[in-house]
């Protein structure tokens, strides 16, 4: 791993170069990212918003047929919200773990606080400035814009929606389905 020093201002950073991940990995990330801003975005919306969606088909009668659905479900709104969640992944940095040199992709500010995990990284610098996480994020959304759709517009999401997408559906990782906790039951030892 070579490193490189960079002034910025009066903070001295250390940026790592790092050669043990691919461009497959960071687009794994990216997509993992983009689920759960798209999760957090659509978690700020009050979930008793309605809309009316249908428009220009008529009944037999001459009567606009519309439907009402949830805000959140509705695909005008999850277009929208997805053609603008890219602008968050300039929040993100490409990382490695300084443990393991494990890739990761790193949220800088948390709850409005710089990410605790940033002490255990080396911030990895590309040619870029991590520009590429934004291309990611578009060329995902770009390519699989109907499973996005598809995933957000059901009433309830499971709990590794990332891997379902991501990796199930998208095949953008490695499928590692959720193990379910087995439950020992009570019994003495022989």
């Amino acid at each position: 791993m070579k490193a490189k020093i960079l002034r910025l201002g009066c903070f001295l950073v250390l940026w790592c170069v790092a050669e043990g991940f691919t461009s497959a990995d960071v687009k794994c990330y990216v997509c993992k990212a983009t689920v759960h801003e798209l999760e957090a975005e659509i978690a700020k919306v009050d979930p008793r918003k309605k809309v009316d969606v249908g428009g220009f088909r008529l009944d037999p009668q001459g009567n606009s047929i519309t439907k009402t659905v949830k805000l959140v479900e509705s695909e005008m709104f999850l277009t929208e919200l997805m053609e603008k969640i890219c602008d968050k992944m300039e929040d993100y940095v490409k990382a490695t773990y300084k443990s393991n040199g494990k890739f990761t992709l790193l949220k800088m500010i948390v709850d409005g606080k710089m990410n605790s995990e940033s002490g255990l990284v080396d911030f990895v610098q590309d040619g870029d400035l991590n520009k590429s996480v934004g291309h990611y994020c578009l060329e995902i959304l770009d390519e699989h814009d109907k499973i996005f759709l598809d995933a957000f517009q059901q009433s309830t999401f499971p709990e590794d929606l990332d891997s379902q997408i991501c990796a199930a559906q998208a095949k953008l990782c490695p499928y590692e389905p959720v193990q379910e906790e087995y439950e020992f039951e009570d019994k003495d030892e022989l």
